[in-house]
């Protein structure tokens, strides 16, 4: 049998669904996406997208199994990839978030990282995370995140 809908037109109902509280009838209209259409090109985002759902639940769990699978299917997305690190922040399992991102600022400039980098910089001044404080001063001198400021260049002072 035949898919009756396409990929697109489940995302725009289970959008829909989201984007009116209705929840767990968006996360049952993206599982469908996900055992309908396994092998295409966006199933990535489809993950990513039911991950912000779980994390509007805050159902962190499975926001981080979801955004975990997104990360794998897209590398490349730094939402699944931030996703992921706030995820396991809120798990308590802050050397999987720390790991995972230095995975992802290893290989792809940041943009939405930079707040995240900024934040861990400041951390480090109240003692937190010092394990890490080369690797992740490295990343946020190589991503413009001002070191010594702790402010994102360019960005204006706020009062």
């Amino acid at each position: 049998m035949k898919n009756l809908k396409t990929l697109e037109e489940m995302f725009e109902v289970a959008i829909n669904f989201r984007d009116e509280g209705k929840f767990e009838d968006a996360i049952k209209e993206f599982l469908k996406i996900i055992a309908t259409h396994p092998d295409h090109s966006d199933i990535g985002g489809v993950f990513t997208t039911l991950a912000g759902v779980y994390t509007d639940l805050n159902d962190y769990s499975s926001s981080s199994v979801n955004f975990k699978r997104g990360t794998e299917l897209n590398p490349k997305s730094e939402i699944a990839s931030l996703g992921l690190y706030v995820s396991y922040v809120e798990l308590g399992r802050h050397i999987e978030a720390i790991a995972e991102l230095i995975r992802y600022l290893e290989k792809y400039p940041a943009k939405l990282y930079k707040i995240t980098l900024g934040e861990l910089l400041e951390g480090f001044k109240k003692g937190y995370m010092l394990s890490f404080k080369d690797t992740i001063t490295q990343l946020a001198k190589k991503n413009g995140v001002d070191t010594v400021n702790k402010k994102t260049k360019g960005r204006k002072k706020r009062y």
